[in-house]
């Protein structure tokens, strides 16, 4: 087993070890800021061990600058190597080897997975070999294991199966089961939007780290603001318009959610829970930008969302009537070209026009109504027509309960260009939309 071990150099809670699932299913974290990481299968998915190790370290020095790390058959070797020999890979079967040259004190992180019992007990043998004049690891694996068991019982087992590379530790896979959930409280009392968002992008990141671990994209994001005075508290919710982990998406939104919020009761604590779910998983070209079209349309659609304001796109309908030709749908889809359908039951053939086609290469306003507006005499009285013949006819069957339309371009006294059409059943004049 190829194992590597990060250590934080600080405690952290053991949901951290999510952040490393992109590099192996198999992941353990303990205290006080340890992680180990089986490598075995996956090394070769990043192009070898040290590319490994320097996108992990990439990966955890956006939260832990003073991170180190090393590379090694065990997890006990490999805390050693990372702590004595920083950014360190040993190569395969030569751990024992290369631990026997290492000073006798680094007994203290020859641990792994299972800490020892106490970092005193571990001194106090360290202080009895330099007694007898060893101070190198090597030289006390010359001594029998019964003499390491009835002195330091537990602990002298261990040391001695260690120094021989008989202590096996196995990473099991890590199945997350922690909440998305950050709280933090604050040093001192924030009115301030600009510093209270920068604050609440430090949880984000770190939130949308774990979620890359789990392969899951957040669908819908709480935020709970408690204020300093009589128990107030801002509930916020962010619900993009498809699930995401676009960090700067989702400031986005807070920060719009955030400005109709008053401040004046400073924030003294904030919680943040992600609600999960599911990966899209989508094969890119190695040409293809990682940032598509379809992700910035995504953070548009969210912030309209946000909003309340109404947005989608534009779908042809295979309708005749202006209004009735276009619909809005959320998602985008491929216009279809309109044919002619030609069924045939035995000898007989029989045409079904699509009468709408010939209406997508007419001229249509920029701006359609969504109901006809009917024209008062004195409107009318005000317009400059373009022609005296329409320039558009559009009629119905007998079985429709629409009337048959004349359509005329005209300017209006404040130099608007309209689509006006002439109802020849009620004689009356409507205004359809307005030209660009």
């Amino acid at each position: 087993m190829r194992t590597l071990c990060l250590n934080l150099q600080r405690d952290e809670t053991a949901s951290v070890a999510e952040n490393f699932l992109i590099f192996s299913p198999r992941v353990h974290y303990r205290a006080p800021g340890l992680v180990f990481v089986d490598i075995s299968s996956t090394a070769s998915l990043f192009g070898g061990e040290q590319k490994l190790l320097d996108e992990a370290l990439t990966v955890s020095r956006d939260f832990y600058p003073n991170v180190i790390g090393a590379i090694s058959d065990s997890p006990w070797s490999a805390q050693l190597f990372a702590r004595e020999k920083p950014f360190h890979i040993s190569p395969p079967t030569q751990e024992l080897k290369e631990i026997s040259t290492l000073p006798l004190t680094r007994l203290h992180d020859l641990e792994g997975l299972i800490a020892w019992r106490s970092q005193s007990e571990v001194e106090e043998i360290v202080d009895f070999f330099h007694l007898l004049g060893i101070h190198r690891l090597g030289e006390i694996k010359r001594f029998q294991p019964d003499s390491f068991r009835e002195r330091w019982q537990e602990t002298g087992t261990l040391i001695w199966k260690r120094l021989h590379g008989l202590d096996k530790q196995v990473i099991s896979p890590l199945l997350p089961t922690d909440s998305l959930q950050d709280y933090v409280h604050l040093d001192f009392s924030v009115s301030l939007l600009s510093f209270l968002l920068h604050c609440l992008e430090k949880s984000l990141e770190k939130l949308m780290a774990r979620l890359q671990g789990r392969g899951e994209f957040a669908r819908k994001i709480n935020l709970q603001l408690f204020c300093e005075y009589s128990n107030c508290c801002h509930l916020i919710e962010l619900s993009p318009a498809s699930p995401s982990r676009d960090l700067e998406l989702f400031m986005k939104l807070l920060e719009n959610k955030m400005s109709e919020i008053s401040l004046e009761n400073p924030v003294m604590d904030y919680e943040i829970e992600v609600i999960p779910c599911a990966e899209k998983i989508q094969q890119l070209d190695f040409w293809e930008p990682r940032v598509s079209d379809q992700d910035r349309l995504d953070q548009l659609v969210g912030v309209f969302q946000q909003s309340s304001i109404k947005s989608g796109f534009l779908k042809p309908e295979d309708e005749i009537l202006p209004e009735d030709a276009w619909s809005v749908t959320s998602q985008f889809e491929a216009d279809e070209a309109l044919q002619d359908q030609i069924e045939v039951s035995g000898t007989s053939l029989q045409i079904r026009s699509s009468y709408s086609a010939p209406m997508r290469q007419s001229p249509r306003p920029s701006r359609l109504l969504k109901k006809p507006r009917r024209l008062k005499e004195r409107d009318i009285k005000n317009l400059e027509f373009l022609s005296s013949q329409p320039i558009e006819r559009i009629e119905h069957g007998w079985w429709e309960s629409s009337r048959g339309r004349d359509y005329y371009f005209a300017i209006s006294p404040k130099g608007q260009f309209l689509w006006v059409y002439f109802d020849r059943i009620e004689n009356e004049y409507f205004l359809q939309g307005y030209f660009d």
